[in-house]
């Protein structure tokens, strides 16, 4: 296999993978300068740089490089060390650069109202490619949405049967009625997608969960939502909603472990409630669980 076009499949698929080099080379090695290795984010390998332990090393290495997004430099100076030894006489030295190989991520905004509109500016001034939905056409349009990379003026069930999220993708859900959202939801958990985010408020999100799951969407499917979606910025605005909606995608592609979301997942939120699968009570909430930010 070639190990270009196994890092494009990788990139196309959202996976995330790590390239090693060899950059530096003295004396005699197992390999040659410019050698190359994928390592995927499974583990599996595409190439060699020459086998034995200090190939081992690196996909080790290859493995943080991945999960941190930071590249690293490893070298070996096989005569220093008789573990690098692969039955051949090398004497030599060798320096690795491994460099991750991170998709760009891809946000699909399914609503063209102001939080939609605001949203997509953020991402976009982040450099996320960004997709907008919107049935009407007087909002979903090039005036109102000239950065984007897609735009959609069609029914909303029409567009999802276009789209294929890939596991690098992010859906934030801000249509204008519950019914729509919902809709996008039960679509939106059968894909890949990492990130799924619906605004609105624990209300609205617990009604919307009792929904789905009544209607057949397992439970667990649940643990990738953020609803209430955003961090905890104390947001008012739609502005301000739009950039702790960004923010939190901004964690969770960066992989922040200290960002601290306004809910972990919807299924969490269900579960802190009480509210046993395919419950139907809609009866509202202490309105203390709901935060000014988050009510559509």
């Amino acid at each position: 296999m070639d190990v270009y076009e196994e890092l494009i499949a990788e990139r196309k698929a959202g996976r995330r993978a790590a390239l090693a080099t060899i950059v530096n080379v003295v004396g005699s090695v197992p390999s040659y300068q410019t050698a190359k290795m994928l390592v995927r984010e499974d583990g599996s390998i595409v190439g060699t740089i020459g086998g034995g332990a200090a190939e081992a090393e690196v996909m080790i290495k290859a493995r943080e490089v991945i999960e941190s997004g930071s590249p690293a430099m490893v070298s070996f100076k096989l005569i220093e060390n008789p573990d690098y030894d692969t039955g051949m006489v090398c004497g030599g030295s060798l320096d690795v650069f491994v460099e991750p190989i991170m998709p760009q991520p891809v946000v699909y905004i399914f609503g063209g109202g102001h939080i939609g509109r605001l949203t997509a500016r953020a991402a976009s001034m982040v450099g996320l490619a960004t997709v907008v939905v919107d049935d009407r056409p007087a909002f979903a349009n090039r005036e109102r949405f000239p950065d984007v990379s897609e735009l959609y003026a069609e029914s909303y069930d029409t567009v999802t049967d276009k789209l294929a999220p890939n596991a690098n993708g992010l859906i934030f859900i801000a249509t204008r009625c519950h019914d729509l959202d919902a809709r996008i939801l039960k679509w939106a958990v059968e894909t890949p997608a990492s990130y799924i985010g619906m605004i609105g408020s624990r209300r609205k999100v617990l009604t919307v969960y009792d929904r789905l799951v009544a209607e057949g969407t397992a439970p667990d499917r649940f643990n990738r939502v953020r609803a209430p979606v955003g961090l905890d910025l104390g947001a008012k605005t739609p502005e301000e909603i739009a950039f702790s909606v960004v923010a939190e995608m901004i964690a969770h592609i960066r992989r922040g472990a200290a960002a601290i979301s306004l809910s972990r997942n919807m299924a969490a939120l269900a579960q802190k409630s009480n509210r046993p699968a395919g419950h139907h009570d809609r009866e509202e909430v202490s309105p203390d669980a709901v935060r000014p930010a988050q009510v559509a």
